[in-house]
């Protein structure tokens, strides 16, 4: 069985529209899965420099830190895989960059109304969605 573990940064992105841009995974465990960018944290780096650098490398856009949401933990097994993943998601803001996808990683991209996310959405994504949401709601 293979086996996959760490910290880990996820990025909500924001756009007009009460829209969110997320991706399909093109990786194990949750190929086909609906997700928000992300992924591992190389040696030396940061959680913050994680979610710069996965946005950057899976969607071309440059971005910043906004806020962060919360941390969460997301284990199981899969299709012969056992994950343990220890996320941080954030929000950022992009401050440049070209949208395009990474072609190793993600199947594609979409934007999608916070009213009508897809599915399935992978790991702990769809708590971290709700959460956003609710912060939302609560600021002025």
């Amino acid at each position: 069985m293979n086996r996959y573990s760490g910290k880990t940064s996820t990025a909500i992105i924001p756009y007009p529209d009460n829209k969110i841009l997320l991706i399909k995974r093109n990786t194990p465990p949750f190929i086909g899965y609906w997700a928000l960018p992300g992924g591992r944290m190389d040696p030396g780096e940061t959680v913050e420099q994680t979610v710069i650098r996965e946005v950057r490398e899976e969607t071309g856009l440059e971005s910043v830190v906004v806020e962060v949401i919360g941390d969460y933990v997301e284990k199981g097994n899969k299709d012969n895989v056992e994950y343990e993943y220890y996320p941080r998601c954030f929000v950022v803001r992009i401050v440049g960059g070209e949208l395009r996808k990474q072609d190793s990683e993600v199947q594609e991209m979409q934007l999608f109304s916070l009213n009508a996310l897809p599915t399935p959405l992978a790991f702990e994504h769809e708590k971290m969605l709700e959460d956003y949401v609710s912060r939302q709601k609560r600021e002025p």
